[in-house]
């Protein structure tokens, strides 16, 4: 006896079913493009007004500069000719003004903090940080504090402290002292900190701290004042 396969035959629109399974997906991708083109998602961000940013087109922390630097995620501020009156970029003449914390593990959330002092190198700089605070008295800026996007194992919050050395001007750290401090708070099982700066290459002072757990996990500060005299 021959053995032999049984071929039954399917009705004819089932071929048809992955064909339309894959109409129905593009349509609803098509239908997904219309609707973030037709907001203001995917969109260009308008440029600013005056109000949403100062005359010179650095940020305004009025609540219109604050609606816009919450849609740019941008923090643009100039410290190249102190004294920097508090009034003119809509702060109090005395107290902090805070942006964020973004509060979310997306970076996409995070702020692009821009400082320009024109000195030295790019006579500014750029750095990622998920939350800023601006402090001022006697209708003064008197500088501000931003912390780092996220929290970092030591090694890369020594990494990155370490890259910015020449670029913000600071005399070489001691990391042989560094690390045994380290060493020495990590058996204790006690928090450490440690600080790098200032330096005012760039044309206004600034200085990073690590704040670290005894765990090895650290949050990174940048601290930026305008030079005086």
């Amino acid at each position: 006896m021959t053995g032999f396969d049984v071929k039954r035959k399917r009705p004819w629109w089932v071929s048809w079913i992955p064909a339309a399974i894959l109409v129905v997906l593009i349509a609803g991708v098509g239908a997904t493009v219309l609707i973030i083109q037709g907001t203001s998602l995917g969109k260009p961000l308008p440029k600013p007004t005056v109000g949403q940013v100062t005359e010179l087109n650095w940020s305004s922390f009025t609540a219109d500069g604050l609606a816009y630097i919450e849609r740019s995620r941008n923090v643009r501020i100039d410290f190249s000719r102190p004294p920097i009156d508090a009034d003119g970029l809509g702060l109090p003449a005395d107290g902090v003004a805070t942006i964020g914390p973004s509060n979310k593990a997306d970076t996409d959330n995070d702020y692009y903090l821009i400082v320009s002092g024109g000195g030295e190198g790019y006579g500014g700089t750029k750095v990622t940080v998920s939350e800023v605070s601006i402090t001022s008295a006697d209708g003064l800026v008197t500088g501000l504090s931003a912390v780092a996007s996220g929290a970092m194992p030591f090694r890369n919050a020594l990494n990155l402290m370490l890259g910015k050395v020449e670029e913000f001007g600071w005399e070489a750290p001691d990391t042989a002292a560094l690390f045994a401090k380290v060493e020495d708070a990590t058996r204790a099982e006690e928090p450490y900190e440690f600080t790098f700066g200032p330096g005012g290459r760039l044309g206004f002072d600034i200085s990073m701290t690590a704040n670290c757990e005894s765990s090895g996990f650290c949050v990174v500060r940048y601290d930026v004042a305008p030079t005086v005299g």
